[in-house]
Parts: structure tokens; C-alpha cells; sequence
């Protein structure tokens, strides 16, 4: 999530000389060409599902608030968050299919945006907001994670849908599973991208044995030996997968090789001081809010708020840092193309109809 997509006209004279490469010239001036400001909703406290680790349910910052408000007072809202200055809303929920006259409230004020959705349930074909689909692996693992074959139905409603992404949440439990699930998503014609797996502060105090009684809808197959948390040969091996199935699938497949290889480092993706991650630009940007269903937010809170900063890799997350980091990739020509790739491929995965020719590596 690049809460501001924008980049000087005022080029300094070594990047003026690497735009001598036609290539990369034409990818800078398609990236520089988009300004995109983002604020995040959680249309909902409601879902169909109950998945293992939910990011949404697993905590105590966004449950818990009225989910009351009808769809007029939500397009009145999202009419003064267009004045704040916002031209992408992120709608999440815990599910927000399920409140599809708040979706219509978001379209009927913004052309553009992200649907955060498990899948199941049909979403407006007319919306104009890309779909991101979360997905957990196999049918067996779905039914084993999340209640039911959830990528198969999935796939049924929203394979032909070009709004659709499916995004894969790479997990200890389904790390063995990419190459089947990338190569089933390819077959039916759908696009995939990936997530890492970040578990939130309960849960790891759950699997640490710090809570009395931690059983919950979302928490009832995990323990300290068994768990979806990913440690740091899975990262080595996750990057080595992934980057197989980018070119075994190049038009599948959407993710970014700069982004692959900086999840793969040990350690915390995030500079973290007191628990909190201190180059998150989501939770450093005044104009990014997280709002819940009541329509409070609260600034210290970023996208995924229940998540615990010093093990996040989650891909919203991920991709802002790198983003925000333009200067720290002015070094050297091989560094500025790295940060090209990144930009350009997280366009892909926001905007209708961004060309997919990308800048190879």
C-alpha cells in the first residue's frame, strides 16, 4: 500500500542518464504518471468464515465497534474522505461482501480502489475495484483452516473476473502447497500473488501460553509446536519457490522479484522500537486512518492493526516500506531499476487495466 504514488518532475542528473535506457524510461514515466492517496475502511465486523490466525479476529483492535450505520451515511463519509484528499480507498471488513450496499456507497464515490475478500461470495460485477482473494492452500487445508473448500468456490465465481487477484498467504502449515495452488489458479485463467503469513500479538501470546483460556473460532488447531508462523528457513525456501514460479508462470504470476528477495532476509522486515515498527509508512502517514465499522480510528494503528510489528511481512505492509524508500535506491542504476520493478508490479496489483508488460530483470 503506497500511500502516495508520485515522483518529482525535477530529475537529478544520473537518473536523467539511466532514462537513456528506453525500457526503463517507459516504465518511470508510467509509474510517475499515477498520484494515489490511501485510506483503509473496514466496511464490517461481520464474515462468513472463521479462519485459523485471522488477522481481523485474532485481537482486540478492530472488533468490538457498532456496525450499524446504513449505506447513505457510509456514502456521506466516503464523499469527506474524497474532500480529505483520498483517490484509493482499501475496503476490508472482516468481510466486506457481505455489506454489498457499502461497497455500492464506495463506488458511488470513488472510480477506483481495493476489495479485500475471501472469495465466496459474489461482489457487484459493475464495482470498479480490483479484488484481492485470500487464499490459504489446497482444499484440504482450507477445509482444514478456514471450514470449507473455500479456493474452489473462489475460483468458480471469480476466475473470469479481471478485477481478481487471488493472493496467496504463505504459511508454515501451506508452504508445501504453492507450486499445486499457483499451477491450479494458472489452469482456470486467474492471476495470484503472494502474502507472507504475520501472525498477530495475540496469537503468538496464545502460542506462548500466555492466555488462560486462548480456544476461540480462530484459534483452535495451533499450539507452540504446531502453528502457521513462519521462521526464517521458510523464508529462504518460500523466496527460492516463488521466484521458480515467476518463470514457470510469467503471466500468472504477479509479484516482484526486488520485493522476493528483501522478504528472504532474517530477522524483522521493520526497524522496531518498543514493539512498534518505526519506517512503516502507514502508520507514519497523517492521511492514512484505519477506520472501523463505527467510523473511529485511532492514529497509532495501521492496516492490519491486531499484527505484530516485529514479525510482519505482510505484503500491504511490505510493499509501502520499499516504495517509501526512493531515495534509498539512487545509488546505483541496478538499485533505481529495483525500485522501478517494485513500483510497477505493485501497479499491477491495484489498477484495472495496468499493462502487464513489465520491466524484466
Amino acid at each position: 500500500m503506497f500511500l502516495v504514488v508520485s515522483v518529482s518532475p525535477v530529475l537529478p542528473p544520473r537518473i536523467a542518464a539511466w532514462l537513456a535506457n528506453e525500457e526503463m524510461a517507459r516504465i518511470y514515466e508510467r509509474v510517475r504518471s499515477y498520484r494515489i492517496i490511501i485510506s483503509g475502511y473496514d466496511l464490517t465486523q461481520r464474515c462468513n468464515l472463521r479462519c485459523e490466525g485471522c488477522f481481523f479476529f485474532e485481537g482486540d483492535r478492530s472488533t468490538g465497534y457498532a456496525d450499524d450505520l446504513d449505506a447513505d451515511r457510509w456514502e456521506a463519509f466516503f464523499r469527506s474522505e474524497q474532500q480529505r484528499g483520498i483517490s484509493y480507498p482499501h475496503l476490508a471488513g472482516a468481510e466486506p461482501a457481505v455489506v454489498p450496499d457499502r461497497l455500492a456507497a464506495a463506488a458511488a464515490v470513488f472510480d477506483q480502489g481495493l476489495v479485500y475478500t475471501n472469495g465466496t461470495i459474489r461482489i457487484d460485477p459493475a464495482l470498479p475495484f480490483m479484488l484481492h482473494i485470500s487464499v490459504w492452500g489446497d482444499d484440504a487445508t482450507d477445509s482444514r483452516l478456514r471450514g470449507g473448500p473455500v479456493l474452489a468456490k473462489a475460483l468458480r465465481l471469480y476466475r473470469d473476473d479481471p478485477r481478481a487477484i487471488f493472493m496467496y498467504t504463505i504459511s508454515a502449515q501451506n508452504r508445501g502447497e504453492i507450486r499445486a495452488v499457483v499451477e491450479r489458479v494458472a489452469h482456470e485463467g486467474g492471476r495470484i500473488s503472494f502474502n507472507h503469513f504475520s501472525p498477530t500479538r495475540l496469537y503468538r501470546q496464545k502460542l506462548a501460553g500466555n492466555v488462560a483460556d486462548p480456544l476461540t473460532p480462530t484459534y483452535r488447531l495451533s499450539s507452540s509446536e504446531n502453528n502457521l508462523c513462519l521462521d526464517d528457513s521458510d523464508l529462504v525456501a518460500i523466496h527460492d519457490d516463488i521466484a521458480e514460479l515467476m518463470q514457470c508462470f510469467p503471466e500468472s504470476v504477479i509479484y516482484s522479484r526486488y520485493y522476493n528477495d528483501q522478504l528472504a532476509r532474517p530477522g524483522p522486515f521493520f526497524k522496531i522500537r518498543d514493539g512498534v515498527a518505526t519506517n512503516c509508512p502507514i502508520l507514519n502517514r497523517s492521511d492514512h486512518r484505519q477506520y472501523r465499522s463505527d467510523l473511529s480510528f485511532d492514529d497509532s494503528e495501521c492496516c492490519i492493526p491486531n499484527v505484530d510489528c516485529s514479525t510482519c511481512r505482510h505484503y500491504v505492509a511490505g510493499y509501502s516500506r520499499l516504495m517509501g524508500e526512493m531515495r534509498d535506491h539512487l545509488s546505483s542504476e541496478s538499485e533505481f531499476r529495483n525500485w522501478l520493478e517494485l513500483v510497477d508490479t505493485w501497479l499491477r496489483l491495484h489498477i484495472r487495466d495496468y499493462p502487464r508488460d513489465g520491466l524484466a530483470t
